[in-house]
């Protein structure tokens, strides 16, 4: 038995099997991914906020104390609150930074889940409509007044159970034709 490698043989049923299935699924992930972009967008916009205005507090503090205190040590500590201050802006923005990227990286999965679905979709309508093209060729034939010989399903098709009473009525009508109907 040799491989079919066409594996869309009933186009309007496979197609609009996939695409519903994937419609329905890519309208659920959009409103999943609009409602976490829109919570990324706002918490990094509330952050960038937060950082401008604790940045402007502190420079200020910086240049009001760096003016009137001459002691060296307490110098030192501003020095040193500076270095910490310089660091969280830095990590504040490798934050808001990592969150475009988490986000990019999850639109770039849901491209892939539906490439991956539509694949697994056409494979699985393909088991359903295989054996009806296999069935509509054999009732043409009987239609034309030729009994056809039924082959075996693949193994993983569906409706098997549909197709082994097919095959049934076949050899029920080979059986009850006494020359109405010519065999393959």
């Amino acid at each position: 038995m040799n491989k079919r490698r066409q594996y869309i043989v009933d186009k309007k049923f496979q197609l609009k099997t996939t695409f519903a299935f994937i419609g329905i699924v890519s309208l659920l992930t959009a409103f999943i991914i609009i409602a976490i972009a829109l919570t990324v967008a706002y918490n990094n916009n509330k952050l960038r906020g937060i950082i401008q205005s604790e940045d402007q507090i502190f420079q200020a503090l910086v240049v009001i104390s760096s003016r009137q205190v001459k002691d060296a040590s307490y110098k030192a500590s501003i020095g040193n609150m500076v270095k910490d201050h310089v660091n969280n802006i830095q990590t504040s923005d490798r934050i808001t930074g990592n969150n475009r990227i988490l986000l990019i990286a999850l639109l770039v999965f849901i491209v892939l889940q539906g490439i991956i679905l539509y694949v697994m979709l056409i494979i699985k309508t393909h088991r359903i409509s295989g054996p009806i093209y296999v069935m509509s060729n054999y009732f043409r034939e009987i239609i034309n007044g030729k009994l056809p010989r039924p082959r075996a399903l693949r193994k993983n098709d569906e409706l098997a159970d549909f197709y082994g009473l097919f095959t049934q009525m076949v050899d029920s009508l080979g059986k009850n034709a006494k020359g109405g109907v010519k065999k393959k």
